[in-house]
């Protein structure tokens, strides 16, 4: 008898435990498509059989972690509610959940729209479906709602045939065949973050914008002051930013009359239309070198190099940013970010909501929105939002409005409207690794790399 030279030493392996699991030869180093072809070389020479077994196991979801780590939405309301009636506007959880199972469980009543507890509400006094999660006690209710996977685990073992207890295997030849379908080379793959991050910048390019340059170390007149961030503003203490000691600071003659501009725009407004900010403007301070603490920094030195006959223009940069964090599972000391400008004479918010709306939709967002905020140096200005279906929220993904005038007259020197927004590009990164600690992005664990899959692969 003949067999392959893979078949012959798991048969060899079959002879002496009867009975093996797949799992068992590829734990012991045999590959798992060859452990799969030489299982069914033998059962084709009626040597050995393959049983096949499924069990069901459950598994908690990244939303399953999240409601133990953060309690129940329909848990968190009763905690809201047990301080009086709350309107839905009151409710900062995501009230559609939240609402629907409290008031399926006769734990809430609606009026008017009010939201209060029930007689029955007033008496919970521990979130029952944290205690079930942490428990393992998974029902078709944690399945239907996402916060448990069901999955499906297939086993497979080899068991030996009579005809296999007869055959010797000193007996068996070894068959080589030159046309068998080799095992490919492990070859590398680029990082899914990297990906998420070229995809962004392809996006941008695609859509005409150029590409932006920039150094780490710039003034503070820069990175603060021509944002029309004043010098006493917490954002620029050493609890926010990295200070530089070796050069300790710039020579702002390079600038020109621009700096006196600024100066003037922060102590009275110069001819902005502003009253500035009201205080004696530190040439000093403004020259003092710092790690920037964002990507907006680049855009300005952008701002300073256009001139009006290079209207309209669109740029953006992807790069690093730092700031003076405590690093956890959300903060680090430096990040990435995805800045753009788009400068022209006739230009809106609605302008602004367009390029973001196409940059969105392009990565492989479905939903998405602009909440109005406060930034010192747009009006207006709003926060870029996306939906998290896993997590069942909105999540913050950046900055955006129009520039100020006080921004934008002094860089500039003729009129014209500056859109700009910047991006958590991290944040994206995170969700196409499924990761919930940022530092993942920058562990090079090959299983999670290959694992990954690509980001957006649509496009």
């Amino acid at each position: 008898m003949k067999l392959s030279q893979q078949a012959k030493k798991v048969f060899e392996r079959l002879k002496s435990a009867k009975h093996l699991r797949f799992q068992e030869l590829e734990e012991e180093g045999l590959d798992q498509s060859m452990v799969a072809r030489s299982a069914k070389e033998l059962e084709e020479k009626d040597l050995a059989e393959i049983e096949t077994e499924e069990e069901v196991a459950y598994e908690l979801t990244k939303k399953g972690r999240s409601v133990i780590r953060e309690g129940s939405p329909e848990y968190r309301l009763v905690e809201i509610l047990e301080d009086g009636p709350k309107e839905f506007s009151e409710i900062n959880i995501p009230a559609d959940v939240a609402v629907g199972k409290a008031r399926e469980r006769g734990w809430i009543e609606i009026d008017d729209g009010e939201v209060r507890l029930s007689d029955e509400g007033g008496l919970i006094e521990e979130d029952e479906l944290v205690q079930q999660l942490k428990n393992e006690n998974f029902g078709a209710d944690h399945v239907e709602r996402g916060l448990v996977e069901r999955i499906t685990e297939t086993t497979r073992t080899l068991k030996l045939m009579r005809k296999g207890e007869q055959v010797k295997v000193d007996n068996i030849e070894e068959e080589f065949n030159v046309e068998a379908d080799a095992e490919p080379p492990g070859i590398g793959k680029k990082h899914f973050y990297r990906h998420v991050m070229d995809e962004a910048k392809d996006v941008w390019l695609e859509m005409g914008f150029q590409e932006m340059e920039g150094d780490y170390v710039v003034s503070g007149l820069t990175c603060f002051d021509a944002l029309y961030i004043a010098q006493d503003h917490p954002a620029r203490d050493l609890q926010d930013t990295f200070f530089v000691e070796d050069p300790k600071a710039s020579d702002l003659n390079e600038f020109g009359d621009m700096v006196d501009k600024i100066r003037q725009t922060h102590e009275d407004g110069w001819k902005t239309g502003s009253k500035g900010w009201q205080y004696d403007w530190s040439e000093k301070e403004a020259a003092r070198n710092v790690l920037r603490t964002h990507t907006t920094e680049t855009s300005v030195q952008k701002l300073i190099e256009l001139e009006e006959d290079d209207l309209p223009g669109k740029y953006f940069i992807i790069s690093r940013a730092f700031r003076n964090e405590t690093v956890d599972r959300t903060h680090l000391a430096d990040f990435d970010q995805a800045e753009g400008i788009v400068v022209g004479k006739d230009l809106n918010f609605a302008h602004l909501k367009g390029y973001l709306t196409e940059f969105f939709e392009r990565m492989g967002y479905d939903r998405f929105r602009l909440v109005p905020t406060y930034y010192p140096y747009t009006e207006m200005s709003v926060e870029i939002q996306v939906y998290d279906e896993d997590e069942g929220e909105w999540l913050g993904m950046g900055g955006s409005g129009l520039f100020r005038p006080e921004v934008v007259e002094p860089l500039l020197g003729f009129e014209a409207t500056v859109l700009a927004w910047g991006l958590g590009i991290a944040r994206i990164g995170m969700g196409a690794g499924e990761l919930e600690d940022i530092r993942g992005l920058y562990s090079n664990d090959k299983e999670k790399i290959y694992e990954t899959p690509l980001w957006n692969p649509e496009r």
